[in-house]
């Protein structure tokens, strides 16, 4: 029961979280995506 609650509690903070910064989150995301797509590509 415990378990459950505590995950539940997390659950709903990262929620509140990622709904009160969704523009900072999806930036964050589609930077980190241009990073590694950079680092895949071999130097000519």
């Amino acid at each position: 029961m415990f378990v459950f609650q505590a995950g539940f509690t997390l659950g709903n903070v990262v929620g509140m979280y990622l709904a009160q910064n969704y523009d900072i989150v999806v930036t964050k995301i589609e930077a980190f995506k241009k990073d590694v797509e950079a680092k895949k590509k071999p130097p000519e």
